[in-house]
């Protein structure tokens, strides 16, 4: 009786695990078909590679709107396989027409480095959905340029020879900076020749300036007091413009405003002025030409703006 059981149990079970078998290839085989890769972009070049050189490889994939990429089973960013490392891992999704579409971004950095060219590969990726859906990246092979030579040789029967850089013509620059300069300094001149005021210049030739000079040179005398009542009186008759009396000094202060300061000097002046050249009065000689300078001196700076 026991037997009996056992063989009916057995009986039963049997056709579950037949369908079983059959039923999950069949449920890997419709997830396969649920995904599908729109595109796999490589690296444009896949020689002359070079240590430290960036990789970049680009999968786009198509999937249900309900699936969803497993990223917990995606590779973490700076694991190093083969001298090659991934340095950064981008993902984007975005919705087309009841699609799910991912966008993928792996970069990968050379580290590997080698006597001579050597063939290496970046590594193959595994993608895998919630749906039980898997999609392999394949790997992709690339040459690595060579670092250093196999053997060393004497740096002397590989140096290449060396000249010094061509020097710049400067000559014509500088002409031109000389022309310029000369043209500057021509034109300053004509400037000052034509709007400068020379009797109004420190070193200038004013009316005043001229008979203070004249006046250091006259003799204590009483010829010399004439000499320089005379001086004061033809430098003071040339900036008036006409001769000049002591009447005229109110008319001359209007017309020149900067001497007013010296009104009472002008009067005193043709006071004493008259009384050496037109009354024969005589006094100190050396006195009156220091007092003559003095006041020329004044009438000097007054004519100057001082």
């Amino acid at each position: 009786m026991k037997q009996i059981f056992l063989g009916w149990l057995i009986a039963c079970m049997c056709p579950g695990l037949v369908y079983a078998e059959t039923a999950a290839p069949q449920v890997q085989e419709l997830a396969q078909q649920q995904v599908q890769v729109l595109s796999v972009q490589n690296p444009a070049s896949y020689a002359g590679i070079q240590i430290g050189d960036v990789l970049q490889r680009t999968i786009r994939l198509s999937v249900a709107a309900g699936d969803q990429l497993n990223e917990s089973q995606l590779p973490l960013k700076g694991v190093l396989r083969n001298g090659v490392e991934l340095r950064q891992l981008q993902i984007a999704s975005q919705k087309q027409g009841g699609q799910q579409v991912y966008t993928l971004v792996f970069d990968y950095q050379v580290f590997a480095s080698s006597g001579k060219p050597l063939q290496l590969q970046l590594p193959a990726e595994q993608l895998t959905f919630n749906s039980g859906a898997t999609v392999s990246l394949p790997s992709w092979r690339f040459w690595l340029l060579a670092q250093l030579p196999d053997q060393l040789q004497k740096a002397k029967q590989s140096v290449i020879a060396q000249y010094p850089p061509a020097l710049l013509d400067t000559q014509t620059p500088q002409r031109g900076l000389a022309l310029s300069l000369l043209l500057a300094v021509v034109g300053g001149l004509v400037l000052l020749y034509r709007n400068a005021d020379w009797n109004l210049l420190p070193l200038g030739q004013g009316h005043f300036s001229r008979a203070y000079r004249k006046l250091k040179k006259l003799p204590a005398t009483a010829e010399g007091q004439k000499q320089a009542a005379l001086l004061v009186q033809d430098a003071l008759n040339q900036r008036f413009g006409q001769q000049m009396l002591a009447k005229h000094v109110p008319e001359f202060l209007s017309q020149q405003p900067g001497f007013k300061a010296l009104e009472q000097e002008l009067h005193a002046f043709f006071a004493q002025a008259n009384a050496v050249l037109y009354s024969g009065q005589t006094s100190d000689a050396a006195a009156y030409l220091q007092q003559c300078k003095t006041f020329t001196r004044q009438l000097r700076d007054c004519e100057r703006g001082v």
